[in-house]
């Protein structure tokens, strides 16, 4: 005898077969990428930088390329006012990193940087001079004193900049011996002997490892240098360029940037 089955099974034996067809196609994409997985990195990108950032990012590649096998960071320092140049005439750049908003923002108005810059570091001024301070500079005033060589960034780089407003403001007049390219090359005038004094970022006295001394500036009496960063229109690998920028605004990053290299919070 046969059981007759009522219309409420005959709908569970529907649903059921429904859900087995489903899952069975679910199964058979598992070797497909899942929904919303973040694609691996790969290839490289051009990062110029301001020249107070060589050891910071120097590191940060390093570490950077670890976490992302097959991915490689170039890096090229310098002053910003001449990267930046170099960015709007066509040198091959994927973020920019400058020791000033200045040169971001010229960046912005010819369009090569479209991305809203984000500040990641500031900075501020040093007096560095040889080791051991054998001609007692203890304050801005001091690099008036007569025989003192004194060496300076160049005008148009902001670590120039950020001095010549020092020297205002404290109402120094002196001629440099030189005004050299960028705060790397500057302060390394004082490192060899060539110069008694420069001033420099506080980064660039604390990563010379002994080799010059500094005279802090009071917070009061400094310059303050605000350092943005931003990926740039004509990248070549956007992905690995804001990958890039996101290590660099990344919480731990931040925090080594001012415990190990002596940047000031954003």
């Amino acid at each position: 005898m046969r059981t007759r089955r009522g219309p409420q099974v005959g709908a569970a034996i529907f649903v059921v077969a429904v859900s087995l067809t489903l899952t069975a196609c679910g199964s058979s994409s598992k070797s497909g990428a899942p929904s919303g997985s973040t694609p691996k990195l790969s290839g490289s990108i051009n990062v110029l930088a301001a020249s107070s950032l060589t050891k910071a990012f120097t590191a940060f590649a390093a570490q950077f390329e670890a976490a992302h096998p097959g991915t490689k960071v170039n890096l090229s320092f310098g002053s910003s006012s001449i990267l930046a140049t170099q960015i709007q005439n066509g040198a091959p750049a994927d973020v920019f990193a400058s020791a000033d908003t200045k040169n971001m923002q010229k960046l912005q108005t010819s369009g090569d940087v479209t991305a809203a810059p984000t500040v990641f570091a500031k900075n501020q001024m040093e007096i560095a001079v040889a080791t051991g301070n054998p001609d007692h500079v203890a304050a801005v005033k001091d690099l008036a004193q007569p025989g003192l060589i004194v060496v300076l960034c160049a005008s148009e780089a902001p670590c120039g900049k950020y001095a010549d407003q020092l020297l205002a403001r404290d109402k120094v007049k002196l001629t440099p011996r030189s005004r050299e390219l960028d705060a790397k090359s500057t302060l390394t005038k004082v490192e060899t002997g060539d110069a008694d004094a420069a001033i420099v970022y506080v980064t660039d006295v604390k990563g010379a490892s002994g080799k010059v001394d500094g005279v802090e500036i009071p917070t009061g009496q400094n310059v303050v240098a605000t350092l943005p960063i931003a990926t740039l229109k004509d990248t070549k690998n956007a992905a690995l360029a804001k990958a890039w920028v996101d290590f660099v605004l990344n919480g731990n990053t931040q925090q080594t940037l001012r415990s190990q290299y002596g940047f000031l919070a954003p």
